[in-house]
C-alpha cells in the first residue's frame, strides 16, 4: 500500500513510500533515510507521527491501523540550532562521522551498504539495456550466418529483454508494471540466454572444427572453407560471449534484487542495541547525544519485556529520571515515555517507587508538552493499577494536586488517562475519603465530567458515584461551589450523547442532588430540567427509568419541592415510564409515583431512606466491592479499559501509543 509523508522541513514535497500492512514502522523510516540521503539530508533526525501518536519501530503498520493511502508527518526530533548543540559521538572516535549525520554508528553502515547495492543495481540494469543494442545487432547478422535460423530464438530473446526489463533509480525504486515481475524475468531471460548461449557455442564449435579439418589453405575459401563458414564461426563466438555477459547479468540482478529498501536498515532500527554503550551515552553531557540514546531506549524497552530488565539492570532507572528532567524537551519525552514502558512491569514498579521517582513523574504532570504528560500520566496509571500501597506514594508525592492540574488539558488523550488514574484512586478508602474533603479533585471531575471524549466522561461519572456512594450529600457538600455547573452538565448531557451507560452514571448522580432538598429544588429550577429527565426516562433502560422514577419520589418529600414538581408537569414522565415499561417492578414504581403525585396527601411522614437504601431496594446501587466487579472485574481489567487501545491490542505497551 502507497503511504505520503508530509513534513514541515519540505513544505513544497510530499513523500511517497510503498509498504506492506505487515511491515514494520522502521521499514518506512527506512525508505524515508533514502530519500534524505538523494536529498543530501540524511543527517535529519526524525519520528513518525499518525493521528497525534508517534509511531515506534518495533510495531507494525496493523498494529497503528494504517490504511491505504495513510497521511503520516515526519517530526524532527530537533531543529538544527539545537543539534548544533553537541556534537559528541557516541563512542569514541570511529563514530564520529556517523555523529555528524545524526544517525547511530550501525545504522548509518547500513543505510551506506543499501546505497552501494542500490547504486550497483542501477549500473547493472543499465549496462543490461546496453548490451540488448548488441544483441539485437547480434540477432540481425544471425539471419546471414551458416544457421540462419538461430535467429529466430535471438530476436525472441531480444524481444523479451526489451518488453518486460525492469527500469529502476536509487531515487525512485523500480518503476512501470514490468517490475511487477522482476524476478520471474531474470529467471527466464537468464535461463534463455544460457541456452541460447550453448546453442551458439555448438554453432561456433561445429563450424570451427570444419575450418581445422580443411586447413583453408586456398585464399578464394572453397567449399567447407568458404566465407559464409568463416564468417559465422567468428561471429558465433562473439555473439555467445555477448549472450553469456547477459545472462551473468541477469543473474546478478537476481540476486541484487533480494535486496529492498531497508531490510539492512529496518535490523539496526529493531535491533537489540547494547545497553551499556547507551547508558553511557545517555549518561553524557550536551543535547543531541542523550536525545539518541534516550529515543533508542524508549525503542528498545517497546520491543520486549527482557529488553525492559536489562535497561533497569544497567542502572537504567536514575538515568531515565535524570533525563525526565532535563530542559532539552525531546530528550525529556522520550525518557518519560521509556520510563512508561517500564512501569508495565510491576517488580519494576516496586524498585522505581523505593527509589522515589513517583515525585518525579507527578512533578512532569505540570509540563507543558501534553505528550509528555500523556507517557507521566500512562505510567502513574499502571503504578496505581498494581499495587494498593503506591497508590498512597502517588497521593503523598501531591500527586492529587498535580493530576488535578493535568486535568485541565484539552488533549483527550491526556484526559482520559488521568480520569481513569483517579478512578483507580478512589477504589482506595482512605484516598476516597481525601478526596472527598478537597474541593479541588471535584473542579477536576467536573471537568473531565464535560470532556466530549465518551470513556473520559463515564471514569468521571463512575469516579463521582464511588465518592458520593457512602453518604447521599457527598457530592453536594463536595462541589457546593459548582454544583450548579455539575448539575447543569449532567442535565445537558442527553443532547450530547445516546450512551445508556453513561446515562444510569449521570442519573444516579442526579438522584444524589435530588436527595438533598437545596441541590433539589436547584434542579427543577433548570428551565431543560424536565426534557432532560424525559430523554432520560425514554432510553428504555430498567435501571435508568427506576431512577428517574425514584428522582421524581424525592421531589415529593417537601411540599413546595411537589409544587414545582406539579408545576414542571413531571406526572407525564412518570406515564410515560409506565407506558414504555420493560418490567414489572418499573411499571409499579411509576404508578406508585402517579398515585403519590395526584393524591392530596403528601409523604412527609414516610420513613426517610439514605438514597443508597433508596438504590438497594431497586437493586441497581452496588456496593464498592460490587461495582468494581461491574466495572471490568479488578482494578488491572480496568487499567486495560483506560488503554487508547485495548480494543486491537492487549499488550500493556499499546497504553503508551499517543491518538490525537
Amino acid at each position: 500500500m502507497l503511504l505520503y509523508i508530509a513534513a514541515k522541513a519540505f513544505p513544497l514535497r510530499t513523500f511517497v513510500v510503498r509498504v506492506q500492512p505487515n511491515e514494520t514502522i522502521a521499514r518506512i523510516r527506512a525508505q524515508l533515510l533514502h530519500i534524505l540521503y538523494e536529498l543530501g539530508r540524511d543527517s535529519e533526525q526524525f519520528r513518525l507521527r499518525y493521528k497525534g501518536q508517534y509511531l515506534r519501530d518495533a510495531y507494525t503498520c496493523e498494529d497503528y491501523k494504517i490504511s491505504e493511502s495513510a497521511l503520516l508527518k515526519m517530526i524532527p526530533l530537533s531543529s538544527k540550532a539545537q543539534s548544533a548543540l553537541d556534537d559528541i559521538s557516541i563512542s569514541g572516535t570511529s563514530d564520529a562521522a556517523s555523529s555528524s549525520t545524526g544517525l547511530l554508528p550501525d545504522v548509518h553502515e547500513a543505510l551506506t551498504k543499501e546505497v552501494r547495492l542500490f547504486t550497483r543495481r542501477e549500473r547493472l540494469l543499465f549496462h543490461f539495456k546496453s548490451l540488448q543494442y548488441v544483441l539485437f545487432m547480434g540477432s540481425v547478422l544471425s539471419f546471414f550466418s551458416t544457421h540462419w535460423y538461430s535467429a529466430v530464438w535471438s530476436v525472441a530473446i531480444w524481444a523479451f529483454a526489451v518488453k518486460f526489463s525492469p527500469s529502476f533509480t536509487r531515487y525512485s525504486g523500480f518503476i512501470g508494471k514490468q517490475s511487477v515481475y522482476k524476478t520471474q524475468f531474470c529467471v527466464i531471460y537468464g535461463t534463455g540466454s544460457l541456452a541460447s548461449a550453448a546453442a551458439f557455442v555448438y554453432f561456433a564449435t561445429v563450424e570451427i572444427s570444419r575450418l581445422a579439418m580443411h586447413g583453408c589453405k586456398n585464399p578464394s575459401y572453397p567449399d567447407t572453407c568458404s566465407s559464409a563458414a568463416l564468417y559465422s564461426a567468428i561471429f558465433f563466438c562473439i555473439h555467445s560471449i555477448c549472450l553469456l555477459i547477459a545472462a551473468i547479468l541477469s543473474w546478478q540482478l537476481l540476486w541484487n534484487m533480494k535486496v529492498e529498501y531497508g531490510d539492512y536498515v529496518e535490523k539496526c532500527l529493531v535491533q537489540n542495541r547494547d545497553i551499556e554503550q547507551l547508558m553511557q551515552a545517555a549518561r553524557q553531557h550536551g543535547v543531541k547525544v542523550p536525545r539518541i540514546a534516550a529515543f533508542e531506549l524508549a525503542t528498545m524497552a517497546a520491543a520486549s519485556d527482557d529488553n525492559k530488565f536489562r535497561i533497569v539492570a544497567e542502572g537504567g532507572l536514575e538515568v531515565l529520571t535524570r533525563l525526565a528532567l532535563c530542559s532539552d524537551e525531546p530528550t525529556q519525552e522520550h525518557a518519560v515515555e521509556t520510563l512508561a514502558e517500564l512501569m508495565t512491569i510491576p517488580a519494576i514498579q516496586d524498585t522505581f517507587v523505593e527509589m522515589g521517582g513517583v515525585r518525579t513523574l507527578t512533578a512532569l504532570l505540570r509540563s507543558k508538552n501534553h505528550r509528555t504528560v500523556y507517557q507521566v500520566a500512562s505510567a502513574i496509571s499502571y503504578i496505581v493499577s498494581d499495587s494498593e500501597e503506591n497508590k498512597s506514594v502517588v497521593v503523598a508525592e501531591h500527586g492529587l494536586e498535580d493530576l488535578c492540574y493535568a486535568a485541565n488539558t484539552d488533549n483527550l488523550a491526556c484526559q482520559r488517562l488521568i480520569a481513569g488514574v483517579f478512578l483507580e484512586l478512589v477504589f482506595d478508602t482512605d484516598i476516597r475519603n481525601q478526596i472527598a474533603s478537597l474541593n479541588t479533585p471535584a473542579e477536576a471531575l467536573i471537568k473531565l465530567c464535560k470532556s466530549p471524549d465518551p470513556e473520559t466522561k463515564k471514569f468521571a461519572l463512575q469516579t463521582f458515584e464511588l465518592l458520593a456512594i457512602e453518604s447521599s450529600d457527598m457530592i453536594c457538600a463536595q462541589a457546593s461551589d459548582h454544583c450548579e455547573e455539575l448539575l447543569k452538565h449532567l442535565l445537558e448531557l442527553p443532547s450530547t450523547t445516546g450512551d445508556t451507560k453513561t446515562y444510569i452514571l449521570a442519573g444516579k448522580i442526579l438522584l444524589y442532588f435530588a436527595e438533598n432538598k437545596q441541590s433539589c429544588e436547584m434542579m427543577l429550577d433548570e428551565p431543560n430540567c424536565k426534557k432532560s429527565l424525559m430523554r432520560y426516562a425514554r432510553c428504555h433502560d430498567p435501571i435508568m427509568q427506576k431512577v428517574i422514577v425514584k428522582i421524581i419520589f424525592c421531589t415529593l418529600e417537601s411540599s413546595d419541592l411537589r409544587y414545582k414538581a406539579e408545576q414542571l408537569e413531571l406526572g407525564k414522565i412518570l406515564t410515560d415510564i409506565r407506558d414504555q415499561a420493560v418490567d414489572r417492578e418499573t411499571w409499579d414504581m411509576a404508578d406508585q409515583a402517579l398515585q403519590l403525585l395526584s393524591s392530596e396527601d403528601d409523604i412527609l411522614g414516610m420513613p426517610e431512606m439514605s438514597t443508597k437504601e433508596k438504590m438497594d431496594k431497586m437493586s441497581a446501587q452496588p456496593k464498592v466491592d460490587e461495582l468494581k466487579r461491574e466495572m471490568g472485574g479488578s482494578r488491572s481489567s480496568l487499567r486495560s479499559r483506560v488503554s487508547l487501545h485495548s480494543s486491537t491490542s492487549g499488550s500493556l505497551s499499546d497504553m503508551t501509543k499517543e491518538p490525537q
